[in-house]
């Protein structure tokens, strides 16, 4: 557990700042069950406890304690237990002919190696959720453990449901796909109660927010500081048709081309001398030309620069190739190493396709500038790019 290991008074204020935030429920809804927006909910935790919050970058975790090596997934609810808990929708030309226990292990698959990137990405070694359940009157605070789905184990559970939904059990949790919604659902039963409060919710919030109360500090101490400056960069090619690929010998299969070395004649030719096998680790970030237009960001090109993984390990990177077309480490191997094999885990010599990424939910890195010298690298999902640059996603609309 999370939550009952936390300082006494982490723990009070948490739950004073989510009381002050339910106080405020009528200006949403004349129900007596308070309301707790996610983001709000997000922010508090990451605020009184000690994590990094996650939630913007759309993996399991949405926030992590990298001391402890712990991913959270945070909820909250009114009413049934039976929550949704992954989207499938732009995999789904991968499962749409499925059906059965075939349909739910090829989910389950999706599922445990989303899980699987999560952990690897941030260095954690266990995943659990935290859950806020609101009440008429009241919030209540439970932890349930976060496991992949045990595929050898699954059994369907025949007789519910509707057609297009699927509920299974794999010897410890039970889940339902929809197929219409292309949404896994997990069954949130035998969770821990830690904590419980009242919430008392104001009859007029409108005149706590304009008096200045504590109410109007709690809502306001919950803004996020000012975005720092980001740059979202593409982990594939695109066809002219707006097919998503990863080059053959290029990007993040750079390993997979020569590298070659060159006579320079008097008269201005090349002559090509040998070719060298490259490094099974050696990629690069594609940083083509519309994204080298929206501005400077980067330093120039072979000005190394401190690149801090999401796990917090810190790698030498710099601009390399013509126009600073490329994001590169030195040495060269170690960011397709840690991506790769400890991230990815795939074997040597195994190409990238858009299909791993999308089976990952992956296919773009946001920089964020730290300082002139230092930025950081988070993996973004799909579609994330042309979300940031408000630009039509082609495969969404498929």
């Amino acid at each position: 557990m999370f939550y009952s290991i936390q300082p006494i008074e982490a723990r009070e204020d948490y739950k004073a700042m989510l009381a002050a935030i339910g106080r405020l429920s009528h200006l949403f809804s004349d129900s007596e069950t308070p309301y707790l927006p996610y983001r709000a909910h997000e922010n508090i935790f990451a605020r009184y406890f000690d994590v990094e919050n996650n939630a913007r970058h759309d993996n399991s975790a949405d926030a992590i304690n990298t001391q402890l090596g712990i991913g959270i997934g945070l909820k909250t609810w009114v009413g049934g237990d039976n929550q949704k808990v992954a989207e499938f929708g732009r995999l789904r030309p991968k499962y749409a002919g499925l059906d059965g226990l075939e349909l739910v292990k090829e989910i389950a698959h999706y599922r445990n190696e989303r899980i699987r990137m999560t952990k690897n990405m941030h260095g954690l070694n266990s995943l659990l959720y935290h859950v806020v359940k609101r009440c008429p009157g009241e919030m209540s605070i439970y932890e349930k453990s976060f496991d992949p789905i045990n595929i050898e184990a699954i059994k369907l559970l025949p007789g519910r449901g509707r057609a297009n939904s699927v509920y299974f059990h794999d010897g410890k949790h039970t889940y339902n796909f929809s197929k219409s919604k292309n949404t896994l659902y997990m069954l949130f039963d035998n969770m821990s109660l830690l904590d419980s409060f009242d919430v008392s919710i104001a009859e007029d919030p409108y005149d706590i927010v304009f008096t200045g109360s504590d109410v109007q500090f709690a809502v306001a101490s919950t803004k996020r500081s000012p975005a720092s400056e980001q740059l979202c960069l593409r982990l594939y090619s695109t066809k002219r048709n707006g097919e998503k690929f990863i080059p053959d010998q290029s990007g993040l299969n750079q390993w997979h081309g020569f590298r070659r070395s060159y006579k320079h004649n008097p008269d201005g030719s090349r002559t090509l001398l040998k070719t060298t096998p490259r490094n099974v680790n050696e990629i690069y970030i594609p940083y083509p030309k519309e994204d080298r237009d929206r501005g400077t960001f980067f330093p120039p090109r072979e000005v190394p620069f401190d690149l801090v993984l999401p796990d917090k390990k810190v790698l030498t990177a710099k601009l390399t190739q013509a126009d600073s077309k490329a994001i590169m480490s030195n040495p060269n191997g170690a960011l397709g190493k840690w991506l790769l094999r400890d991230v990815f885990e795939l074997p040597e010599g195994t190409k990238v396709t858009y299909d791993i990424l999308r089976t990952l939910n992956v296919d773009s890195v946001i920089f964020t500038k730290l300082s002139d010298s230092r930025y950081s690298i988070d993996f973004a999902a799909l579609g994330t790019y042309e979300s940031f640059y408000h630009l039509e996603d082609i495969e969404a609309l498929t």
